[in-house]
């Protein structure tokens, strides 16, 4: 048994216990990302779909695939919206374990989504990754940024869901150097170039 400098017992296997969790504190605030990243669509959504159809087969094969039930991702290039119908060009990634698209890996090409449902702008917007549940409608013609013409399948979007925005920046007086009261700080806590 040991005495800290404040006069009171200290217990070795008491200090290992803190250890222990002031460990296990900090591998959570680190994986909680993990937390966050959370399928995009419930088990009953993602079992009406095919699992088995992907993208390639789609892309290959749209017309004899019509009706069929699957789930895309991807990143959004450009979004139409036209009274209560929204067009989404989409560049296809594949889809990770949680199905979020995977954009380390490489892409198989472009499709369109058709929707009518209500899509928020600050989360659909180009620059965003997005999820699809839908149907396969059969292909269109894409008229590229070179004016070339590629024919790409389209989705009838069911069950979508977008990156959520960025979280709004700290207000300016928060982030000011004068806002910390020099006399709430200890010593310790001065930092060079803040005064």
């Amino acid at each position: 048994m040991s005495i800290n400098p404040s006069g009171r017992r200290f217990f070795r296997s008491g200090g290992k216990f803190r250890v222990l969790i002031l460990l296990a504190a900090t591998l959570s605030i680190f994986s909680g990302c993990a937390l966050f990243d959370s399928p995009p669509f419930s088990k009953q959504e993602v079992h009406w779909a095919d699992r088995e159809i992907l993208f390639r087969d789609i892309a290959h094969h749209p017309e004899s695939l019509q009706g069929q039930h699957v789930i895309l991702g991807g990143k959004i290039l450009n979004i139409t919206r036209k009274g209560m119908v929204s067009t989404i060009i989409v560049k296809e990634y594949p889809l990770g374990k949680e199905l979020h698209p995977d954009t380390g890996k490489p892409s198989m090409g472009i499709f369109e989504i058709v929707t009518d449902e209500f899509l928020p702008a600050d989360r659909y917007k180009p620059g965003h990754k997005l999820e699809v549940i839908g149907t396969v409608i059969g292909p269109t013609d894409l008229r590229t940024a070179g004016g070339r013409v590629d024919r790409v399948p389209v989705i009838r979007g069911k069950h979508l869901h977008a990156q959520a925005p960025a979280p709004p920046p700290m207000p300016m007086d928060m982030m000011d150097p004068g806002f910390m009261d020099p006399g709430f700080m200890y010593p310790g806590m001065m930092m060079p170039g803040f005064f």
